[in-house]
């Protein structure tokens, strides 16, 4: 009697390691794809963070809305792009990595009042 495995049992083995791949395959990438949007998430809450920070420092060229104005907007000077935030030293260079996420550096934030408070929205370029 030899020893090792046949010709049949061979392809059987690598027709069943190919099925379990087709069907994890899938799954790995949505988990991945899953990953990718929720650093996205993260990372454009700590620009808005890093905003924030930026608008405190800079009071006088943020005043809030009068009560009769409703929403204030502030034009050019309210869209504060991610870049200056980096260069500003509001958000570390190393956060925001140029290799990874270069395309968020062309980002801004899009700073509008209200009455009571400071209204932060996060403007993606090129969407």
């Amino acid at each position: 009697m030899k020893n090792g495995f046949t010709l049949a049992e061979l392809l059987g083995t690598i027709v069943i390691l190919a099925l379990i791949a087709l069907i994890a395959f899938p799954a790995v990438l949505g988990l991945l794809n899953n990953s990718q949007n929720e650093t996205d998430e993260s990372l454009q809450r700590f620009a808005i963070s890093g905003a924030r920070n930026y608008v405190n420092d800079n009071m006088d060229d943020f005043p809030k809305a009068l009560e009769t104005e409703g929403t204030k907007s502030y034009g050019d000077k309210g869209n504060i792009k991610v870049q200056l935030l980096v260069d500003e030293g509001y958000i570390s260079n190393t956060t925001i990595d140029s290799t990874k996420n270069s395309d968020m550096l062309d980002d801004y934030i899009k700073v509008t009042s209200d009455t009571k408070k400071y209204i932060f929205e996060y403007v993606k370029v090129g969407d």
